[in-house]
């Protein structure tokens, strides 16, 4: 009986991995602050403290664990939230770990519960990929990104490139000088605001046309 409840805690323990690992991957793909290691341990944690206060019978109630668990991710999620100027970030991502707390605590709980996790993960990866891209066709709006360039003549390109931007309509909220790695001179960290309906792959290609453009990233 001993072995059989230790494989169980085990399959429990190994498919709370699994299902905070599918949730944390798309993170991890998306680049955002907590991605598939973070995920898989809030996951597994969450089930941990389910299967902890289960084996302690009488002795502890299943429900006050789970809501400690769901007040703690508040803690952790607001971690991931940023405020960049007006906007906002991380809202997304720390819904997403409260989420996947929830997952763990049905994988802890086991039976029946095995089917709402699963299903509770479809839900939330459909949420994150598909249910995003209808929100881009759907509701355009006005868009935030981070650009980093690097350009020769750095700091003293400043008023051209912000020139650039205006042809193109799209707004700078900061711009900022940053010294590169050693010998690879300066580069530009550059706000925006892109209008509704803004083609944003369009705009990253038209900066090859800036004289002296090297390299551009965008977060």
């Amino acid at each position: 009986m001993h072995w059989l409840a230790l494989s169980d805690t085990l399959l429990k323990l190994v498919v709370a991995a699994v299902l905070g690992g599918i949730v944390g991957w798309q993170r991890e793909a998306r680049d955002r602050p907590a991605g598939l290691r973070t995920h898989v341990l809030v996951c597994v944690g969450s089930a941990i403290y389910t299967l902890s206060s289960l084996a302690f019978g009488s002795m502890a109630d299943p429900s006050r664990v789970a809501a400690q668990v769901a007040t703690g991710m508040g803690f952790l999620g607001a971690g991931t939230i940023i405020r960049h100027g007006s906007e906002v970030r991380g809202l997304t991502t720390a819904a997403s770990l409260w989420t996947v707390a929830a997952i763990g605590i049905c994988v802890g709980i086991g039976g029946r519960a095995y089917e709402v996790a699963v299903l509770g993960t479809g839900v939330v990866l459909l949420t994150l990929t598909l249910l995003r891209q209808l929100e881009l066709r759907l509701l355009p709006r006005a868009r935030h990104a981070d650009l980093t360039l690097r350009i020769a003549g750095g700091a003293e390109r400043m008023n051209e490139v912000q020139q650039f931007l205006a042809t193109q309509e799209v707004r700078v909220e900061s711009m900022d000088v940053a010294r590169a790695a050693i010998g690879e001179g300066e580069e530009l960290h550059i706000g925006i605001r892109l209008p509704a309906g803004a083609d944003l792959s369009k705009l990253l290609g038209e900066f090859s046309q800036i004289r002296g453009f090297q390299s551009l990233r965008c977060e």
